[in-house]
């Protein structure tokens, strides 16, 4: 069906009365005509400096949510938007919306002429940044994006990705001369002692501007209605095109009325997988943003549990309560098109439980879901998930694994090169990837522009067999590349860069390209081939060098932005003058994914410590989720523990270990007296704080690069060593001895390099067992052997520290 977008008469003496040009309104008329016909999504960008931007929003956005609500049966008969979704939805994003707030006034003015245009059939909802996850998962028709002050490159990125296709978004912004110079809120978060807001650059804002005035589908006005960037020829007609229709299968498993809610056939193929995990199984499901993954997991995950025709109990993970709105929504809708009435129960307007006669889908932090007893595992952004925690899920009947691989909860292949890579070992498992896009149709300049301007889709250099072989030589050098280059001209080496985390960490957001960019204390470095393509990004943070005044309130309490880590050693080992010293923070490191495990990382430990060294600094460190792997890395690189948290995050499941390596003499007897520290702390912590922990990363937390014992004391009694020499005689039972035997534990681990031999499994039993307090059965399963074996075992390791020891007490 052809349309024609023109305003009605109304709104154009409407407009006419409040000095709106013609032109602007042929402008938005002809945006959103290309967006209704081409199913995607165009942005009007407003610049200027009072409220008559706000005001001019207002009107136009006004306008458009008339002329859609003009078409609205038709979008729904082309099925492009869902029958129950009959109202315009209008989305205003703002810093904020507090009484006498310049936000609240912008978004005043918005509705004054907004509401006398729009008409009845449409809904506003205004939220703050600070609040954008409540919005994630849901679509709007309209979005008004108030970046007038303070915003960050996550709000851009969870934000702009809500609009449907057929809907227009209206950029409120600054002059791009003023704003190409000015600092925002988000800016201000980065200041961090002894820095100030002079020492911020503006990288990220310039790199922003550039994109706006660069790609298609943006049109960019004054408040004044001076275009600056128009369309080349007005459009007024729109043909809107119905989705091509998808093929139901003749014969399905599950109800036909869910095949209905299929909207492409990506959607279909995944109903499809989800019939065949009735008998068990596994599937892994990928999708670039926007292409109805979570949609059709809600939708399958109600059909399995009505062909399994029992009792179900679903568990349902992700990073975020957030991530799983979608598929609880979509879960819900499919239960009342069913004729089910569905029991929610929600936490902070988030829905966390979903019921309806035997069927429960309940939200576990991933941590807490492989504990729990379900029928089927979903694991939703599943790449933002730390690998042990995905493998936990593993030898589950029946799981899912979701993950976007492009977007703003993306992480590349990472999820791929890191987890698929193992689990396709343990078992199989069928794979779906969807491609084509659900909110909006393909090649959407909007997603084009969005994946550009934040980098989501980065990826890093190819690397060829010549490459590989100048890699095994170690002919790489260590360079700090000059970030005024690469924002600025936007060089292929940033995407390289940014690629490599993208495939290499578990978690990456939009604002870190902005702190790379932006924050005066964050600097980059990478390790290049002589052929100049980069095989291992590092990103540091330079700390400390803070002044004595500041140190004095850390120490009572107050926590400077940045300074992590002298923050933690004043605070922690009361180490005040580890303030004074200066270092850098490794905030990442990560190298090619196709060159992992060939001793690049270490490589660039070793040179970054050169240059560390040469600019006479202290100290290099780092804090990362404590995997046996990475304590494994550092330890072996000659840094420190310092610091275990106390708790795991509840995303990875993991404690934070905090690591240092001393450069300069002053930093070596603070470090090795926070590490002394440490030790003696951990072995008391893993029977409380940390008795979770396991045992194959805490044998690594003990280790020390100093080689020598802590000079902690040890007392027993002349009646503790009778019984341990009754014991280790088999006189007496451990039970009986365990206050003895826990000292002399303790020894070991606390003592230097040249302390008894333990085999790993050994070392395992002591920390489990002993420092642990684990129970015989719970420790026989540990090494897979029966409780007297184990028994037996842990008696002769006891005899021989006891022979070792017994001539130092």
């Amino acid at each position: 069906m052809t349309v024609k977008v023109r305003f009605d008469k109304e709104v154009r003496e409407y407009a006419k009365g409040e000095k709106v040009k013609d032109s602007v309104l042929k402008l938005t008329e002809t945006a959103l005509a290309q967006a209704l016909e081409n199913f995607h999504r165009r942005m009007i960008l407003i610049e200027g400096d009072t409220l008559k931007k706000a005001e001019l929003a207002g009107i136009l956005a006004g306008a458009s949510a008339r002329a859609l609500s003009g078409v609205l049966d038709e979008l729904i008969k082309k099925r492009l938007r869902d029958e129950s979704e009959d109202r315009i939805e209008v989305l205003y994003a703002t810093d904020a919306l507090g009484e006498e707030t310049f936000g609240r006034k912008r978004y005043e003015a918005f509705r004054k002429h907004f509401d006398v245009l729009a008409g009845s059939n449409v809904e506003v909802k205004a939220v703050t940044f600070k609040h954008t996850r409540d919005i994630l998962g849901r679509t709007y028709d309209l979005l008004i994006l108030d970046m007038s002050y303070d915003y960050s490159p996550n709000d851009l990125g969870r934000i702009i990705e809500t609009v449907r296709g057929g809907g227009l978004i209206f950029i409120l912004a600054h002059p791009f001369e003023k704003w190409k110079d000015m600092w925002t809120g988000f800016h201000k978060s980065l200041v961090t002692p002894p820095y100030t807001i002079d020492d911020v650059k503006k990288r990220f804002n310039r790199r922003l501007i550039r994109k706006f005035t660069e790609h298609d589908g943006i049109y960019i006005i004054t408040e004044n209605g001076k275009a600056r960037k128009k369309p080349k020829r007005h459009k007024s007609q729109a043909k809107i095109k119905g989705r091509k229709g998808v093929p139901i299968p003749e014969e399905t498993l599950f109800p036909r009325e869910l095949y209905e809610m299929a909207l492409t056939e990506g959607q279909v193929e995944v109903l499809k997988a989800f019939e065949e995990l009735v008998d068990g199984g596994m599937l892994v499901l990928t999708a670039d943003r926007g292409r109805g993954k979570s949609v059709s997991v809600g939708i399958g995950a109600i059909g399995l549990a009505l062909a399994l025709k029992k009792r179900t109990r679903i568990v349902v993970t992700a990073p975020e309560l957030e991530n799983v709105q979608a598929l609880f929504r979509f879960a819900k809708r499919a239960l009342e098109k069913l004729g089910f009435k569905p029991h929610v129960v929600e936490e902070r307007g988030l829905i966390k439980e979903l019921y309806a006669r035997k069927i429960g889908l309940r939200y576990y932090p991933p941590a807490e879901g492989y504990r729990k007893s379900a029928d089927l595992y979903i694991l939703d952004e599943a790449a933002g998930i730390h690998v042990p925690i995905l493998h936990k899920y593993l030898n589950k009947e029946r799981v899912v694994y979701s993950s976007t691989i492009h977007g703003y909860e993306g992480a590349g292949r990472g999820f791929s090169v890191k987890f698929l890579k193992r689990a396709r070992e343990k078992r199989k498992f069928k794979e779906l990837h969807m491609d084509e896009p659900i909110r909006y149709a393909e090649n959407d300049p909007i997603e084009r522009w969005l994946f550009d301007v934040l980098l989501l889709d980065a990826e890093p250099v190819e690397l060829t067999e010549e490459d590989f072989e100048l890699i095994k030589k170690k002919e790489v050098c260590l360079e700090e590349p000059d970030l005024d280059d690469w924002f600025e001209n936007d060089r292929e080496d940033l995407r390289h860069f940014v690629g490599i985390y993208i495939l290499a960490h578990y978690r990456n957001r939009p604002s870190d390209v902005a702190l790379l960019a932006d924050a005066p204390h964050h600097e980059a470095r990478v390790l290049r081939l002589k052929n100049g393509k980069i095989v291992t990004a590092v990103q540091i943070a330079k700390e400390g060098g803070i002044p004595k005044n500041v140190i004095e309130k850390m120490a009572k309490g107050y926590k400077p932005r940045g300074n992590i880590i002298p923050d933690m050693m004043v605070k922690h080992h009361y180490l005040k003058e580890f303030a004074k010293l200066k270092g850098y923070r490794i905030v990442r490191i990560a190298t090619h994914p196709d060159a992992m495990d060939m001793g690049l990382g270490s490589k660039a430990l070793e040179l970054l410590e050169k240059e560390a060294r040469e600019k006479g600094l202290d100290w290099i460190g780092s804090g990362f989720g404590a995997s046996e792997e990475l304590v494994r890395f550092w330890v072996r690189n000659g840094f420190a523990v310092v610091h275990l948290s106390p708790a795991r995050n509840p995303v990875s499941g993991e404690y934070t270990a905090i690591v240092l390596k001393p450069i300069s003499e002053r930093a070596r007897k603070l470090i090795k007296k926070a590490n002394d520290e440490f030790r003696i702390r951990f072995t008391e912590w893993l029977g409380d704080t940390h008795r979770e922990l396991e045992p194959e990363i805490a044998r690594w937390l003990f280790e020390t690069p100093f080689g020598e014992a802590v000079e902690y004391p040890v007392h027993l009694t002349d009646i503790q060593k009778k019984r341990l020499d009754a014991f280790t005689g088999k006189v007496l039972t451990y039970d009986t001895v365990v206050d003895a035997v826990r000292p002399i534990v303790k020894l070991y681990f606390l003592d230097g390099w040249m302390k008894p031999y333990l085999d790993e499994r050994q070392i395992q039993l002591l920390i489990y067992r002993v420092l642990q307090a684990h129970s015989w059965e719970e420790t026989a399963k540990l090494i897979d052997r029966t409780e007297t074996f184990t028994m037996i075992e842990v008696r002769d390791i006891i005899r021989g520290l006891w022979y070792y020891y017994k001539r130092l007490l």
